[in-house]
C-alpha cells in the first residue's frame, strides 16, 4: 500500500516521498482514509508510529480546497504543551510545501502580536496550546465558528494536565 492509495493528492504524496517514506505505517493506513472522509476518529498507537501525520496529511488535502478568513482559523489542532505544538508546526509545514496554506503556532511563553498578526491575516490551521488559545479568545482576537477540522493530540495527557474545562469551552465555541 502507498499513500496514493489511501486518497493523498500528488502534490502531498510528492512532499511525503521527499521526506523519505514511501509505506504508510498501520495508523496512517487506518487514520487518513476516515479523516479524509471527515469522520470522527479516535486513534491510539505507541510513540513514533507517525500519528500526527495521520491527521496532518488528509488536513492539507481538505484544506487545499477553500479561503481563509481573518481571525476564524479554518482547521484546529489542540497540542498540551508548545514543544509538541512546534514539532506539529514542523510536521505541517514540511507536508504543506506544495500548498498555499497559512499555518498559526498559537503558544504561551512568547509575544502574542505575531500571533494576532497572523489571525488577522488569516490562517487555514491554527495550532495552538488551550491556554494560549483561550487568552486570545476572551480578548476577542479569534472565532472558532468557521472551524471544520479539531484534532485534540495527546488527549490523555491534557486531561491529566487539567486542560478539560479548556477543551469543553473550546469546543463549545466550535
Amino acid at each position: 500500500m502507498s499513500f496514493a492509495d489511501l486518497g493523498l493528492s500528488p502534490e502531498l504524496v510528492q512532499a511525503v516521498t521527499a521526506k523519505g517514506y514511501d509505506t504508510p505505517t498501520p495508523i496512517q493506513a487506518q487514520a487518513i482514509p476516515s479523516v479524509l472522509m471527515m469522520r470522527d476518529l479516535i486513534a491510539i498507537a505507541q510513540t513514533g508510529t507517525g500519528k500526527t501525520a495521520s491527521f496532518v496529511l488528509p488536513m492539507i488535502d481538505i484544506l487545499a480546497h477553500g479561503r481563509r478568513r481573518a481571525m476564524m482559523p479554518r482547521s484546529l489542532i489542540l497540542e498540551p504543551t508548545r514543544e509538541l505544538a512546534a514539532q506539529v508546526a514542523e510536521n505541517f509545514e514540511a507536508y504543506g510545501k506544495n500548498h498555499d496554506l497559512k499555518m498559526a503556532l498559537l503558544i504561551g511563553g512568547v509575544q502574542m502580536g505575531d500571533q494576532v498578526k497572523a489571525l488577522n491575516e488569516g490562517v487555514d490551521v491554527l495550532i495552538a496550546t488551550p491556554g494560549r488559545l483561550m487568552d486570545l479568545f476572551e480578548r476577542g482576537k479569534i472565532l472558532l465558528t468557521g472551524c471544520d477540522l479539531l484534532v485534540i493530540d495527546e488527549a490523555d495527557r491534557m486531561l491529566d494536565m487539567g486542560f478539560i474545562p479548556d477543551i469543553e469551552t473550546i469546543c463549545s465555541k466550535l
